[in-house]
């Protein structure tokens, strides 16, 4: 009895794991189907916005952000990020982070593209950029996320610092001020950027349902494995 118990249960979990992993493609599909739809509307429409920073906090803390927008201001060319752990057609590399200094409010970080890395892992260029007074224009994002650091987030000494995924409040501490709530990613026609190619998800959303298929298949052919065994064997 104990034996046959053991073998429900045992049977039970692999089944509930099959299932549970082709539900959570699913899901994710169709998150990133949603992601898509939001960017591309972002995309279609005609004009920047003005988003100020309690909004931007409001738009961050929904979920999904995709919002054209212009900020006026001064780059910090000595204070910059370099986002570690970037891949462009297979070479390692950065995504810059210069902080955007305006008149009045909060600075905005402004992705500005990815940068090989060399081989003292140091960017492969300069990052220097003129310091005047412009317009810059892009698609406000939330702050990318991983779920894995090995490492401190931000590099406690010395500019550029290298950086992790950090969140906003990281970043406010290296520099000593608050940050936009937003990232700005710089729109590809704009000066003093480097590679752009700016994508709202990494898989796209095809490729999580090809995999729930898989897994809602493995749960199917271990039912009829189940059967035939058991009727083979009762």
């Amino acid at each position: 009895m104990l034996r046959r118990l053991v073998i429900v249960i045992g049977w039970l979990a692999v089944f509930s794991l099959l299932v549970g992993l082709a539900f959570w493609q699913f899901q994710r599909g169709q998150e990133k189907s949603r992601l898509l739809e939001a960017y591309g509307a972002a995309q279609a429409h005609s004009g920047a916005l003005e988003v100020n920073a309690d909004a931007a906090r409001s738009v961050s803390a929904s979920g999904v952000a995709f919002i054209k927008a212009c900020f006026t201001g001064r780059y910090e060319q000595d204070r910059q990020f370099l986002l570690d752990g970037q891949i462009h057609d297979g070479i390692a590399g950065f995504d810059v982070w210069t902080p955007l200094k305006p008149a009045d409010g909060d600075p905005v970080i402004v992705n500005r593209g990815w940068v090989a890395q060399d081989a003292n892992r140091a960017p492969a260029g300069s990052l220097r950029v003129p310091e005047n007074d412009r317009e810059v224009c892009g698609m406000l994002v939330r702050f990318p996320r991983s779920g894995w650091s090995f490492r401190a987030s931000v590099e406690p000494h010395g500019w550029p610092k290298v950086v992790v995924y950090p969140d906003p409040a990281e970043l406010e501490q290296a520099l000593g001020s608050r940050v936009y709530p937003l990232l700005l990613q710089l729109d590809s026609h704009e000066p003093d950027g480097f590679e752009r190619n700016w994508r709202p998800v990494v898989m796209p959303p095809e490729r999580h349902y090809g995999y729930a298929f898989q897994w809602a298949s493995l749960a199917l052919t271990w039912v009829v494995i189940s059967v035939v065994f058991w009727r083979r064997h009762r």
